[in-house]
């Protein structure tokens, strides 16, 4: 099984939108660009996604949906368990959904939660890393509860 885990790409400057709902802060023109970049690479390299799930934040839905664009195949849905303040609880409460009988899964989401996931999976929290926007995180699964991290991209 393949993991992709895919930090949203460029957004529109958290402190400007302070006094704002941070779920609705939209990507940047840069964003689009890397967006679209992340969605040919996927596609690319993985032309047969099996499913799509993203936060409910306005800059991984339209990430993620650039993704879909290119998945003539994929289920797309939303799941507020990734959103930003939900940390590394919301991506092992997700981790049902990881298990299902998908062969490769793309998961769009938030700093630090990412990162934090991933040392948790892959290196019983040893790993220093830090997921950039816009950047891929390839993983797959060697054995029943063995992740091995493959790939990182930064767009």
């Amino acid at each position: 099984m393949r993991l992709i885990l895919v930090r949203h790409a460029k957004a529109a400057n958290g402190e400007k939108w302070a006094d704002e709902d941070d779920l609705k802060r939209p990507l940047t023109k840069k964003g689009v660009k890397q967006a679209k970049q992340i969605a040919k690479y996927i596609a690319k390299k993985y032309p047969d996604v099996d499913a799509i799930i993203s936060s409910l934040a306005l800059r991984a839905c339209d990430t993620a949906k650039y993704i879909a664009k290119k998945q003539s195949h994929s289920t797309f849905f939303l799941n507020p368990n990734i959103n930003p303040d939900e940390g590394l609880q919301g991506f092992l409460g997700h981790k049902e959904e990881i298990e299902e009988d998908w062969q490769t899964l793309v998961v769009v989401g938030h700093e630090p939660s990412i990162s934090e996931f991933v040392r948790f999976i892959c290196a019983k929290g040893t790993l220093n890393l830090y997921v950039g926007k816009g950047c891929v995180v390839e993983l797959e699964r060697e054995k029943e509860q063995e992740w091995l991290l493959v790939g990182l991209h930064n767009f």
